[in-house]
């Protein structure tokens, strides 16, 4: 039997509770959110420390808008109109399993959304200036970036493909659809290049 304390640090800026509780979205659906899985809980230590602290240290403090998501959790947010989620690929379930004991993402790791708080008054840093920086700075599995004033989706996994994947959503069914996409040098060239 493992204990994890969810209180306990992650890593030099980030509770596991930081990383669990993070955004509206456990907290709305009054669940306990909690990984159950020991691999779950290193991996958002992984995450916290080789992405969100170097993140923190580059650009000052983070807001945390979603990350762990237990199957429980997944569940309930895919009962919603415009779920927003593919628990099978964005790896915020990251090491856990299924009812029938199979993982829900095969991709393992971890993955969070956030965004960078520039000032005390809550304005959010250009994003996309985030992206280029992580791009070109980190090892990471995947990016998604949404729009220079919308939070990213960072990974980290076994394979650390360095893949990014822009998303525009769609103006008529407010569906986020993939657009430009790329790897390692391929994706520094693509998100320099967006215009969103």
């Amino acid at each position: 039997m493992f204990s994890y304390n969810i209180n306990g640090k992650a890593s030099r800026h980030f509770t596991y509770a930081d990383l669990i509780n993070c955004g509206v979205t456990a907290q709305q659906h009054h669940i306990e959110n909690l990984p159950l899985q020991p691999d779950t809980w290193r991996a958002l230590s992984l995450l916290a420390t080789q992405i969100l602290d170097p993140i923190v240290d580059q650009f000052g403090p983070l807001s945390l808008t979603y990350g762990f998501c237990s199957p429980e959790l997944a569940r309930k947010i895919a009962k919603n109109r415009n779920p927003h989620i593919a628990p099978k690929l964005d790896q915020h379930c990251s090491h856990e399993v299924n009812q029938n004991q199979k993982l829900i993402c095969d991709r393992l790791g971890a993955a969070c959304d956030f965004t960078v708080i520039d000032n005390p008054a809550g304005t959010a840093v250009n994003m996309q200036q985030v992206a280029a920086w992580i791009c070109e700075n980190l090892k990471f599995d995947r990016l998604y970036y949404y729009g220079k004033d919308r939070p990213l989706h960072i990974s980290i996994g076994p394979q650390m493909n360095q893949f990014l994947q822009t998303m525009k959503t769609n103006a008529d069914t407010g569906h986020r659809v993939p657009s430009k996409k790329g790897r390692s040098e391929v994706a520094i060239a693509v998100i320099r290049q967006v215009d969103y």
